[in-house]
């Protein structure tokens, strides 16, 4: 899953961006742009779209009238409430502790985003829960897929697979790169190695 991040992608295209990270193996994308007014959002998620495709899955972080109206699933940051499911196919959340974790299956999501798992200039002084978060929630989370983030790159995916992640989310690891498209390959290579017998996406 790459994370999208406008402020770090060096004054590039966004969507340029995306469409090589896709390329590369990324099968999840996460729009993620906070700042961004509801039609302006809507125009970027209908061009991401529109370059990578039917086959890629694309889910909008927090705004649930874009996701609905643009067809996308919807990624929930751990403290925003649970919207009406209608008309979502997907819903998602992040979540930071077992207890954020257990709260959110009971929701009914569809997948968990944990972490941070390792320290990432996203969350500056925080040293990371470790790959003991993902076994914790995996204990409660049963076939419910978990994706690890935080300071994921493709040397530590397979620490984060063995522990039970499904898969893996990322922003600068793909974003900061020279070569995304390169950076997204890295990845799936790795979470491909790592999860023969584990199962897992990127």
């Amino acid at each position: 899953m790459l994370v999208t991040d406008r402020l770090r992608i060096r004054g590039r295209e966004l969507a340029r961006i995306v469409v090589d990270a896709v390329a590369g193996g990324v099968g999840i994308v996460q729009i993620r742009e906070k700042d961004l007014a509801d039609d302006t959002l809507r125009a970027l998620v209908g061009r991401i779209r529109e370059k990578v495709g039917p086959s890629t899955l694309l889910v909008v972080n927090g705004r649930v009238e874009v996701a609905r109206a643009e067809g996308c699933g919807l990624h929930l940051p751990a403290a925003v409430p649970l919207p009406e499911r209608r008309e979502l196919s997907l819903i998602g959340r992040s979540v930071h502790d077992v207890d954020e974790a257990r709260r959110a299956l009971a929701e009914g999501v569809d997948y968990l985003v944990v972490g941070p798992i390792y320290p990432t200039p996203s969350k500056p002084g925080h040293p990371g829960w470790g790959v003991d978060l993902i076994r914790d929630t995996l204990d409660l989370a049963g076939a419910i897929p978990i994706f690890a983030i935080g300071g994921i790159h493709p040397c530590n995916v397979p620490e984060v697979v063995h522990a039970g992640a499904w898969g893996v989310a990322v922003s600068g690891a793909i974003l900061s790169a020279a070569d995304p498209g390169r950076a997204g390959q890295a990845l799936s290579l790795a979470l491909d190695v790592a999860r023969r017998g584990h199962g897992g996406s990127s």
